[in-house]
Parts: C-alpha cells; sequence; structure tokens
C-alpha cells in the first residue's frame, strides 16, 4: 500500500469526522467533561418585535433578541423577554435533544398611544367578512350616512389615502341615523335596513339612487346564509385531523385565524379553545365577553367587562392594552396588527359624542 493512498485515506476519514462533528454540534451535542462523553443538548432561537430585547432562562439574564442558544440541556426553562417600556412576556418552553426551539415574541407597550380616527361622530359600526371594510354611520350633521372605510394590509389606514372612509349613502336617501347594517358574504355590499325599507348598497361609491330590496329580502338573505354556510363548510373539509374536523363541524362558533393554520371554537362547556392544525394541539383561552383573531394570528383579542386584552394563541401571556369606557365592547383590528380602534367618548362638551378611536401595539 503506497504511501500516497494512506494519506488519502487518512484525509477522507479526518474530513468526515470533523463533518460528523459539525452536525452533531450543529444538532445541539456537545461532549461533556463531567460525564466524559457526548450529550444531547437543544437549541433555543429567539426573535422578537420590536428586537434588542433581554433575554432570561430561568432567572438568568442570558442573551438579547435576536439571538440563538445552543447547548441548552433539555427541560423546562422559564423565559422571559423584557423591554423597557413594554409589557414582559414570560412563558415554560420545553427544549428537546438535538431539536432547534423556534420562539417569536411580540411585545405590546406598557403604555399604548390613543388617539381619534372620527371627528364627527359615529354608531353601528361593522366589520366585513373579510376584515377589509368597516361600514359605519355618522348620525347628523352635513356628513350625515352611511361610510365604509377600506384597510390595506401593507398601509395602516390613518396613513394611507386609499383607505380614507368615503361615503356609500347619504341623507337626502333616507334617514340612516338608526339604520342596521349587515355586510354581503363578499364583502362587496352593504345592506341598510330603514324601518321598512331595506336598501343594498355598493360599498365602493356613493349611492345615489340605490335598490330597495324590500321585496326580495328574505330570498337574498337566505342566499347569503347559503354562501356563508357551504365556504364555512368548504374550510371544514380541508381539516386533515378527523378529531378537529369534527369539533369545527360541531361548533355553534367557529372563527380561523386569518392563516387558516388554527381556528377558534367553544366546547360543550361554551369554554373558548384555540385548535392548531399543523401541531395538532388545543390550548384554553381565558374568559371574556368576545374574543377576536389578531391578523398575525398569533394572537387573540379578548374583550372584556372595561378593559381589553391580548394573549398569546396557546392563552398565555396576556396583556391587558386598554383599561377604560368604549361603546358596545366594540374593537377591531388593522390587517397589519400595529392598531386596535375603538369607540369611545370623553365627557366634555368637544369630545363627547362617539368616536373612532386607534390603539397603537407598536
Amino acid at each position: 500500500m503506497s504511501k500516497r493512498f494512506i494519506i488519502t485515506i487518512i484525509t477522507i476519514l479526518t474530513i468526515m469526522i470533523s463533518a460528523g462533528i459539525v452536525i452533531m454540534l450543529a444538532k445541539g451535542y456537545t461532549f461533556s467533561p463531567k460525564e466524559m462523553k457526548v450529550v444531547g443538548t437543544g437549541i433555543m432561537t429567539i426573535s422578537s418585535e420590536p428586537d434588542a430585547a433581554s433575554v432570561f432562562l430561568d432567572g438568568h439574564l442570558t442573551t438579547a433578541t435576536n439571538a440563538t442558544v445552543s447547548s441548552l440541556a433539555p427541560k423546562s426553562y422559564s423565559v422571559k423577554v423584557v423591554k423597557e417600556g413594554f409589557i414582559p412576556w414570560e412563558k415554560l418552553v420545553e427544549v428537546k435533544e438535538g431539536l432547534v426551539t423556534d420562539l417569536k415574541v411580540t411585545l405590546f407597550p406598557a403604555i399604548p398611544t390613543i388617539y381619534p380616527l372620527t371627528f364627527n361622530g359615529i354608531v353601528n359600526p361593522l366589520l366585513s367578512q373579510d376584515g377589509s371594510k368597516l361600514a359605519f354611520i355618522v348620525p347628523k350633521g352635513k356628513k350625515a350616512g352611511v361610510w365604509v372605510w377600506t384597510q390595506t394590509r401593507n398601509q395602516p389606514i390613518a396613513f394611507a389615502r386609499t383607505a380614507e372612509p368615503h361615503q356609500i349613502a347619504n341623507s337626502t336617501v333616507a334617514d340612516f341615523s338608526s339604520a342596521n347594517l349587515r355586510w354581503s358574504p363578499d364583502s362587496k355590499q352593504v345592506l341598510a335596513t330603514v324601518d321598512q325599507n331595506n336598501y343594498l348598497l355598493n360599498a365602493d361609491s356613493l349611492n345615489t339612487n340605490p335598490r330597495d330590496i324590500t321585496p326580495i329580502l328574505a330570498a337574498t338573505l337566505n342566499e347569503w346564509e347559503e354562501d356563508i354556510k357551504q365556504t364555512q363548510q368548504s374550510r371544514i373539509l380541508t381539516i386533515g385531523d378527523a378529531k378537529f374536523r369534527k369539533i369545527a363541524s360541531d361548533s355553534a362558533l367557529l372563527r380561523w385565524a386569518p392563516d387558516e393554520t388554527k381556528f377558534m371554537a367553544s366546547d360543550q362547556n361554551t369554554k373558548m379553545k384555540i385548535y392548531d392544525l399543523e401541531e395538532r394541539k388545543e390550548y384554553s383561552l381565558p374568559e371574556a365577553k368576545a374574543y377576536l383573531w389578531l391578523p398575525d394570528s398569533r394572537h387573540v383579542i379578548l374583550v372584556e367587562e372595561g378593559d381589553i386584552a391580548l394573549v398569546d394563541f396557546d392563552g398565555t401571556n396576556k396583556a391587558i392594552i386598554y383599561a377604560g369606557k368604549f361603546e358596545d365592547s366594540f374593537v377591531f383590528p388593522w390587517p397589519d396588527s400595529s392598531r386596535l380602534a375603538i369607540i369611545s367618548s370623553f365627557p366634555t362638551p368637544t369630545a363627547s359624542e362617539p368616536n373612532l378611536y386607534g390603539i397603537n401595539l407598536r
């Protein structure tokens, strides 16, 4: 056997051993001098919005987001993420041998900014089926009538010119001050009921001569209900897990996460739960009067008596965002999850009318 051949074999073996060591280190394995052997560890990656937050593992300041923590012994860790001016985030996180645990943390302001969005007074707000449009009524004044605010996912509605509210029906048609509104399933039309009249309004433009569909109202509503039912059934049929599919089918209250990887439903005890279709896990939510998805699909809005809170979809990290007066338990989120909006008023001569107010989440 030649010397060159032996050197080649040794070189190949060295490369293979080195590659194996690199792969094992990447998977979280390390050599323990105490045990004198290679032991399995785990890795935790932690990112946050906003970033540069302090990360504590089991009470010890370990790193700052965004970062990777390697060589963690497999077990459950108390993880706390803290940043000045924001509500702390804390959770018990399990690290498994040879796996990467990925944490994406959203920190919410400890003192959110609240500011007016409308100034003419509004009543009867209603969010469209797809969450992209808000219909509401200005009850009096020169701008009295039905209005629609179209939201865009990439731009907050407060700053997007194309998303400014526009009037779709005015007081020359009817007195809409106490009208009941209803969105069509495709979010393209608004049904405004005034006394015995039912006006079908195009949601994208001013309706100078709207159609009164009272003679065909029942048929129209039945068609809408059937469209909603078929859409819901189609979604349910996409659920691969038979148990979760039955839960979704049997639930009287079913709300899908915007990315459709989870759904919210009430169980037999009317307890609200989240069902994660990817992880095949279920989580209980804290008690609340109403529940809404934040558009990021990772948080749930809890509407309670006198306050509004956000929780992670697994029911942990409840953060009270607003405590105070707001009308009719009404809350709706921006498509980019940057803000919430409520209806409120203030006991002053110039701010006593209910108006939309924004609450910053970033």
